[in-house]
C-alpha cells in the first residue's frame, strides 16, 4: 500500500468508526504506510522488527534479541522473530530434518553435512522425511536423495502450509544452524530441537543467538525435555495489558 492509499484507506475507515484496537506490520518498506495508518486512526503503531527509522516514532517495537535492541520502554525483546507455528498432538517418534543452505553469515559443505545426516540415520533405521530449503544446492539434495529410507521433500514441490502442518506433529527435529527461522519455527512448534553444524564465517549475531538457545536449554538432546517457545503469546499477552484491550 503506498502513502496516498494509505491516507485515502485510513479516513474512509475513521468516517466509517471502524478503526483498529492497534496496527502491526513488519518489513523495512511498511514503516511510512504505518506511521500513517496509525496517526490517521489514531491508535497504537507496532512493529515487529527493528526499524529502520527512529525507535521513538513507533508505540512498540518487538525485536528478536539476537539483534541486541536497545532497552527502552516501548520495546520488548522478543525469544527470535514471532513466527505462527502451533504445536498439536504428535506422532510418536515422528523425525524431520530440515536443511537450509550457503548464506551470507554460512559457508557450506556438503561432505561435513552428509556425514552428520548419514550418522543420524544410522542410529535410526525408520523411514525420514527431509526438507530442503530454496538455498539448498542442488548437488546437496542430489546427495540426500540418494540416501535410503528417505523422503527429500523440496522446498518448491510445497504450500505455504506444509511446513507449519508437519512441524506441529514432528517429535523430534534436527535443522541445519545457518537456518535461523526453521530453528525458532521448530521450537514455537513444540518440537524436540538438535542442531546439524554447518561451518560460519566469523561469530555473528546468529551464531550468539543459537548460543543463546543452548544456554538456556532450548537446545539440547532429543531424548530429554527441551523448553518450548510461545513468545507470539507472551507478546500478545504484553500488548493487551500495555494499551489495555
Amino acid at each position: 500500500m503506498k502513502a496516498w492509499q494509505a491516507v485515502r484507506y485510513a479516513w474512509k475507515q475513521k468516517q466509517k468508526k471502524s478503526s483498529p484496537k492497534f496496527i502491526v506490520s513488519t518489513g523495512h518498506h511498511t514503516h511510512f504506510t504505518l506511521l500513517i495508518l496509525a496517526k490517521i486512526m489514531q491508535v497504537p503503531a507496532i512493529v515487529l522488527m527493528k526499524p529502520s527509522l527512529p525507535l521513538s516514532w513507533f508505540d512498540l517495537c518487538i525485536i528478536p534479541e539476537h539483534d541486541t535492541p536497545l532497552a527502552r520502554h516501548n520495546i520488548i525483546e522478543s525469544i527470535g522473530p514471532l513466527n505462527r507455528m502451533q504445536p498439536a498432538k504428535k506422532d510418536i517418534e515422528s523425525k524431520l530434518i530440515l536443511v537450509g543452505g550457503p548464506s551470507k553469515h554460512f559457508d557450506w559443505s556438503d561432505e561435513w553435512l552428509f556425514a552428520q545426516v548419514e550418522n543420524i540415520i544410522q542410529q535410526d533405521d525408520g523411514h525420514w522425511t527431509i526438507a530442503t530449503s530454496r538455498r539448498t544446492p542442488l548437488k546437496t539434495i542430489d546427495s540426500l536423495q540418494a540416501l535410503a529410507n528417505v523422503t527429500v521433500v523440496l522446498a518448491s514441490e510445497t504450500n505455504a502450509n506444509w511446513l507449519p502442518s508437519m512441524l506441529a506433529k514432528t517429535e523430534n527435529c534436527w535443522v541445519t544452524q545457518d537456518s535461523m527461522s526453521m530453528i525458532y519455527e521448530a521450537l514455537t512448534a513444540g518440537c524436540r530441537v538438535k542442531l546439524l553444524t554447518v561451518p560460519y564465517r566469523h561469530n555473528n549475531r546468529l551464531i550468539l543467538g543459537i548460543e543463546k538457545l543452548q544456554a538456556a536449554g532450548y537446545l539440547g538432546a532429543l531424548n530429554d525435555s527441551v523448553m518450548k517457545l510461545a513468545e507470539a503469546d507472551r507478546c500478545a499477552e504484553i500488548i493487551e495489558q500495555r494499551f489495555l484491550l
